[in-house]
């Protein structure tokens, strides 16, 4: 992976943090609400295995200080080469993610990288098992490869990875405009911004396949730094995985087992960790620990064609309502056979493992649930990019369409429609006493098999939504080849 080039850094002031005021973020996070609803039950990413990938210098400098107290009692792996000092930006970087004081504090396994090793950890012909059985890798830093074709491989890399082995991917936008797609620009990763919206707010265009205008970020946190904001939301992503794991075949309808790490049901898979965080999210905020705020949600000139706003994503991350998601367990649509004539709960998600029309699979998937009072419904449909498990990493982009029908009114509320992202997304107010039925539709021309997952979460009105019109339907190298990674750390 490393070329003979001299690295090229973005030099960025290391994160100072504040330890009296880490535990603030909390309350406007949902976490409060979510200790207050468990109590001692409350999920910490016990026995979640994770991964922190830190940009390093020429002398290595990457690793997290594992003598702080925060990560005390907590065991680090090194695959790569040991790092010959401790990283000021990883250490913090690390007391957001695993920390004791964390939200996910119950962490204890935690395999430590410089950018370029985990990147030659992944580039191997056919896809490579994540070191130690990681569940979810954090990645606050932004760069490029020596070239646009490094860059599209290296994207192609980490979305087979989240593809094939489930390894979520936690990735920070740049602090500003830029011109850094590594890794925001990859699609089935979770891109991660920042509430006051200071982020760069779209995907890089770097080739055919990973073009620019895509969404992003996928969600805020309300932190000052996207290094600060992405480890919240990576924190979020291991209490999911811990309730889906953990819930076994209570909360999901099927699993598949991946060699390395082992059993994966259905509430913990990629797709559906990155759909319960979108769906759940705040699109209007209260925030006491910063002066930040979403209040604009969707507003003139921010909409964009996957229901999402261009500056927040799906908004800022409530790991209460993603937690309510997980928890109200899996529900089949009525083409699956799903219960009480395809009727689903206030809360929940669906995964779908063959859609499309193909090998006997439905292309249209029908969820039904009736409003008994006024409600916000936030729904986000999450699919996977098709990256071929060879040295060619060919991909494909399937197309699927989210609706939201009126079956009292026979009308269509809303419709996301996005031909260039891999979410559609729907934020709109429901009537009380109305029918409806959220429709997954295929957007293809052919019939294909592929999979989804589906999230929704409906809450009492409190700010009337703006929905998606709808009238809207918007119509290699081998691997050897990669260089070394230009990179910087998020501040």
């Amino acid at each position: 992976m490393k070329s003979t080039k001299k690295l090229w850094l973005c030099v960025i002031p290391v994160l100072y943090w504040a330890t009296n005021a880490s535990a603030d973020y909390k309350d406007d996070i949902g976490y409060t609400d979510l200790t207050a609803l468990l109590g001692t039950a409350i999920p910490t990413g016990a026995a979640v295995k994770v991964t922190q990938v830190e940009a390093g210098d020429d002398n290595l400098i990457y690793a997290p200080d594992t003598n702080n107290s925060q990560f005390s009692g907590k065991t680090f792996n090194f695959p790569g080469t040991p790092s010959t000092s401790i990283s000021g930006h990883a250490t913090g970087v690390g007391s957001r993610f695993y920390g004791k004081d964390s939200i996910a504090g119950g962490i204890s396994n935690i395999t430590s990288y410089e950018v370029n090793e985990w990147l030659a950890s992944i580039s191997s012909a056919t896809v490579s098992a994540p070191a130690n059985g990681s569940r979810i890798a954090n990645h606050s830093w932004v760069g490029n490869g020596d070239t646009s074709v490094d860059t599209g491989n290296i994207l192609r890399l980490v979305d087979r990875q989240v593809q094939r082995n489930e390894f979520i991917q936690i990735v920070g936008m740049a602090n500003s405009n830029s011109n850094s797609p590594l890794l925001g620009s990859a699609y089935n990763v979770i891109a991660v911004g920042r509430t006051d919206g200071a982020h760069d707010k779209g995907s890089d265009a770097v080739d055919s396949v990973y073009v620019a205008g895509r969404t992003r970020p996928d969600l805020v946190a309300p932190q000052t730094t996207t290094s600060a904001a992405t480890p919240i939301v990576a924190a979020a992503a291991a209490l999911l995985v811990e309730t889906g794991h953990n819930g076994g075949l209570a909360l999901s309808k099927g699993s598949t087992n991946i060699t390395g790490v082992g059993t994966v049901y259905n509430a913990e898979r990629a797709e559906t960790i990155k759909a319960a965080l979108m769906a759940g999210a705040d699109r209007v905020t209260d925030n006491t620990s910063t002066s930040a705020n979403i209040i604009d949600y969707r507003s003139s000139g921010h909409q964009t064609s996957n229901g999402l706003d261009d500056r927040f994503g799906a908004g800022q991350l409530n790991i209460l309502h993603s937690y309510q998601i997980i928890a109200a367990n899996e529900q089949n649509s009525l083409q699956d056979g799903g219960s009480n004539n395809g009727n689903i709960a206030l809360h929940g998600f669906d995964y779908d493992p063959s859609f499309g029309g193909s090998a006997g699979s439905n292309n249209i998937a029908t969820y039904k649930f009736n409003a008994e009072e006024d409600l916000n419904l936030s729904a986000s449909l999450v699919w996977n990019l098709s990256v071929s498990n060879n040295s060619n990493l060919t991909t494909r982009l399937y197309n699927l369409n989210l609706e939201l029908f009126d079956t009292t009114t026979q009308t269509t509320t809303a419709f996301s429609a996005s031909t260039i992202d891999n979410t559609e997304n729907l934020w709109v107010s429901l009537l009380t006493g109305h029918s409806y039925e959220l429709l997954v539709k295929s957007g293809e021309t052919n019939n294909f098999s592929w999979d989804y997952t589906l999230a929704w979460h409906m809450s009492p009105i409190d700010t009337a939504p703006v929905p998606v019109p709808a009238a809207i339907w918007l119509f290699s190298s081998a691997l050897a080849a990669l260089g070394l990674i230009r990179r910087g750390k998020l501040g």
